[in-house]
């Protein structure tokens, strides 16, 4: 029987015109209520609540990606990969939903993908575009921008902390590193 996965996906930097751009991936299977109970429980005690990442206060934003890179349930969950120097924002979407599958280290599985801010008239063009470069994709949905969705919330924090890191704020690159030394953070850019 094929494993089943769920895919929260967000990215940054259309604004940079391809300059730089992020795209970020939450990968989880059958833990996807525990890993969303997890992040409302960190977003209530950080006081970040439900705001999207650039609508919450620098101090929230520290101490909620502090509490979620130090717990050990979102090591190997917490997927990004950073491009440079490109337009082409859905082919790189894509690889990296396909990355994030391939080091979750299964063959045989089936993922439901959910990306934010996509729309429904492009649902089945991303969902074709994942089984062309042979990901298993059961379902691709759009997230709109205004649903409560924990873990597209995550996603987009994944963003944020990603791109404060690369554009030289000192507290969000000590963050980053250490969730890359503690396994919470997983990057799969090319070198």
């Amino acid at each position: 029987m094929p494993a089943k996965f769920f895919c929260y996906v967000d990215e940054s930097g259309q604004d940079m015109r391809g300059e730089l751009f992020i795209v970020s991936v939450v990968i989880s299977d059958h833990e996807a209520d525990q890993l969303r109970q997890i992040c409302e429980d960190i977003e209530r005690d950080s006081h970040k609540g439900q705001r999207k990442w650039v609508k919450t206060a620098y101090e929230r934003r520290l101490a909620y990606m502090q509490q979620v890179v130090s717990h050990p349930i979102f090591a190997g969950k917490l997927n990004f990969a950073i491009y440079r120097n490109s337009l082409d924002y859905s082919a790189m979407t894509v690889q990296t939903i396909g990355r994030a599958l391939s080091a979750a280290s299964e063959t045989d599985y089936k993922a439901t993908v959910f990306i934010d801010g996509l729309p429904r008239s492009l649902e089945q063009v991303v969902g074709v575009q994942l089984r062309q470069q042979g990901i298993n994709a059961k379902k691709v949905r759009g997230v709109k921008k205004d649903e409560n969705e924990a873990l597209i919330r995550l996603a987009d924090a994944v963003c944020g902390l990603v791109r404060g890191a690369f554009e030289g704020q000192p507290a969000m690159r000590a963050l980053f590193e250490q969730g890359l030394r503690a396994g919470a953070l997983r990057d799969l850019s090319l070198k």
